[in-house]
């Protein structure tokens, strides 16, 4: 089977776009039907348009919402218990990620190795976050002198 050749210019005409769109969207969908019958796959598609308030869906709407209360339902209550302890190793190790480069960020300015101009807004909040973590210790420090005295 040959392939047409598609053509590179922009249609600026609206009704031609939409023929376009058209013959594209049921090529689209021959395809996707051939595919789920080789591979005995669920399958289906819902293209917005801009512009427009209805979609085309394939095979039909009620198949469409069938197909993903399938596909939710396929996650079983232990897979997102495992997939929410790794979000919580994740952003332990994002914390400890911060911390580190708040505190070279923070010996690099100290060294003069760079300028507080130089600093975007993610650095520019890790350090202000290191600085809220050394001045809560700081009066933590204070705290314990004062009661020793």
């Amino acid at each position: 089977m040959t392939k047409k050749r598609v053509r590179s210019t922009r249609n600026l005409d609206p009704i031609m776009k939409k023929v376009t769109l058209d013959q594209r969207l049921e090529a689209l969908r021959k395809q996707a039907n051939e595919l789920s019958i080789l591979c005995n796959i669920e399958l289906g598609m819902i293209v917005f348009t801009p512009g427009e308030n209805n979609a085309f869906v394939w095979p039909s709407l009620i198949e469409a919402k069938d197909s993903v209360k399938k596909y939710l339902a396929s996650f079983n209550k232990g897979n997102l218990e495992k997939l929410e302890r790794h979000d919580h190793h994740l952003k332990k190790i994002k914390m400890v990620e911060q911390k580190e480069n708040g505190e070279t960020l923070f010996n690099q300015l100290v060294k003069a190795e760079r300028r507080v101009d130089e600093l975007d807004i993610t650095e520019t909040k890790s350090l202000l976050k290191l600085f809220a973590v050394k001045r809560s210790k700081l009066d933590e420090r204070k705290k314990t002198t004062k009661c020793k005295c």
